[in-house]
C-alpha cells in the first residue's frame, strides 16, 4: 500500500524509494494573498516552480504540441484553474507551474508544523476517523451545544475497511466543526459520519447541496522504470477530455494527463545510471474511468468497494496497457516493462458543480464547509476556502464564548 501522506489531493504515494504525486499535479497563483502565502512557502523550501517541458498529446494521432519550455498553466486536480467538468487537468494557461518539495504533501506538513508551534502538539492529531456525532448541551462557557465526536485514532485501514461501531472511541467535545470534504454530509459516501445529517433540517439541505455538486472519479497510474524513457518530447501534457473523446482505436481516450513526475523539482533524478528509477504518473480521462468502473465498481450494494491489493492490480494492468499504446508512438523504442506498477482510486476526483462560494457557515450548528465542493478543486481554491471558514468560526466563537472554545476541522 505504501504510506500515504497529509494533503488529501496534494498528497503523495510513497513506495520504498519510489514517490508519485497521484493528485494534484501541480498548482498556479492568481491572487494576490495566495501569491504572499507562494513566497512564503518558497523562502521555506516546500515549494519551487516546475520548470519543464509542458504540452498538449492530440489522441487523435498521438502527436505531441509543445507549449512551453519553462512555464505553463493548468492544474493537477484543476490544481491552479477554478473547478469545473474537465476535472484534474484542464488545459495549460501560461502561469508558472508549482510544486511541493521533495513531494506535494510538503505544503500541509508546513501547515502542520506552523499550526501545532501555534496550539500545542497536543491539540493538532491527525489519523483520526470520525464515524459518528451526537450534540450535547454545554460548550462555551456553558452555553449552547458541542459536538460530540466518536471514532477511530488508528487510521484508515489497510482494505479500506472502517472500524466496527463497537470499536469506537471517544474523540473529544468540540465547539465547533469545519468539513473540508463533503462527505461526512452524504448517506452512502465513504466518509459519511453517521447522525450529521439528521440533526437539523439547515444540515439535511447542506448534505443535499452537497450531493448535487455532483462529485466525479478518477484513477491514476504509477509506474516506475529502471532507465529514462528514450524520446519522450515532454515531462508533462495534457489531453482535453472536453474536446478529445475518442482515438484513432475507436474507444474512448484513456487519459488527460501524463507526467514524469521525476521530472520536478526536489525528486530523485532519474539518470539510469543505477540510482533512482523514473517514475510516471497518468490520470484517466472521465469517459475512461466510467468503463474502468462499470468492471471495478465504486459503490456495491450501497457499499464501498475497497481498495484490495487484486482490485488495484487489476485496474493497473488495464492502465499500463493504456500507457503503453499511448507512449508507443513517442518513443525511440518499445516501452520497457515497468519496475513497479500501481493504480489508485479517487473516488471523488473533482466536483463538477461547486456550489459557487469559498465557505457556507451554518452559525446556529457551529458548523462550516470548506473545500472543492463549496470553492472548487483547485490548490488556490482549497487554500482560500480553508482559511476564510476558518476566520469565520473564529469570529463566531470569539463572539458567543471564551477565547478557549475548541472546533474540530
Amino acid at each position: 500500500m505504501g504510506v500515504r501522506g497529509a494533503g488529501g489531493r496534494v498528497a503523495s504515494r510513497q513506495f520504498e524509494a519510489l514517490s508519485f504525486d497521484t493528485g494534484a499535479q501541480f498548482f498556479t497563483a492568481r491572487s494576490p494573498d495566495f501569491r504572499k502565502q507562494l513566497e512564503e512557502w518558497q523562502a521555506s523550501g516546500v515549494v519551487q516552480e516546475w520548470r519543464g517541458r509542458h504540452g498538449r498529446i492530440c489522441t487523435e494521432d498521438g502527436t505531441f504540441e509543445l507549449l512551453s519550455t519553462s512555464s505553463s498553466g493548468g492544474s493537477g486536480s484543476r490544481g491552479g484553474g477554478g473547478g469545473g467538468s474537465s476535472g484534474f487537468c484542464g488545459s495549460l494557461t501560461g502561469l508558472p507551474l508549482y510544486v511541493g518539495t521533495p513531494t506535494n504533501n510538503a505544503l500541509c506538513q508546513q501547515m502542520a508544523r506552523q499550526l501545532q508551534e501555534q496550539l500545542g502538539a497536543a491539540e493538532v492529531q491527525s489519523g483520526c476517523i470520525v464515524q459518528s456525532v451526537t450534540r450535547t448541551s454545554g460548550g462555551c462557557g456553558g452555553a449552547g451545544m458541542q459536538w460530540q465526536l466518536r471514532g477511530s485514532r488508528q487510521g484508515r485501514a489497510a482494505a479500506g475497511e472502517p472500524p466496527q461501531p463497537a470499536d469506537q472511541q471517544d474523540l473529544g467535545s468540540f465547539d465547533a466543526v469545519i468539513l473540508a470534504d463533503a462527505m461526512p454530509l452524504i448517506p452512502g459516501s465513504a466518509g459519511h459520519v453517521s447522525g450529521i445529517d439528521q440533526l437539523s433540517t439547515s444540515l439535511a439541505q447542506l448534505a443535499r447541496s452537497a450531493q448535487a455538486a455532483a462529485p466525479q472519479a478518477c484513477f491514476a497510474l504509477m509506474a516506475a522504470f529502471h532507465q529514462p524513457l528514450p524520446g519522450v518530447p515532454f515531462d508533462s501534457a495534457t489531453m482535453d477530455p472536453t474536446t478529445t473523446t475518442t482515438t484513432s482505436r475507436g474507444s474512448a481516450a484513456a487519459f488527460q494527463w501524463v507526467a514524469c513526475n521525476s521530472s520536478k523539482p526536489g525528486r530523485p533524478i532519474a539518470d539510469g545510471g543505477g540510482g533512482a528509477p523514473q517514475c510516471w504518473v497518468a490520470l484517466t480521462s472521465p469517459q475512461r474511468t466510467q468503463q474502468l468502473l462499470e468492471r471495478h465498481p465504486l459503490m456495491l450494494d450501497g457499499k464501498l468497494v475497497p481498495q484490495t491489493d487484486g482490485y488495484r492490480r487489476a485496474v493497473a494492468a488495464e492502465l499500463l496497457a493504456d500507457f503503453r499504446a499511448l507512449m508507443q508512438p513517442l518513443l525511440q523504442g518499445p516501452l520497457p516493462d515497468p519496475a513497479y506498477c500501481h493504480a489508485q482510486r479517487w473516488g471523488r476526483a473533482f466536483v463538477a458543480q461547486p456550489l459557487g462560494a469559498e465557505f457556507l457557515l451554518l452559525p446556529a450548528q457551529r458548523l462550516a464547509l470548506c473545500g472543492d465542493v463549496a470553492a472548487g478543486s483547485s490548490v488556490e481554491a482549497a487554500w482560500r476556502s480553508g482559511r476564510a471558514a476558518g476566520q469565520a468560526v473564529a469570529a463566531m466563537l470569539a463572539a458567543s464564548g471564551p477565547a478557549a472554545a475548541r472546533a474540530a476541522a
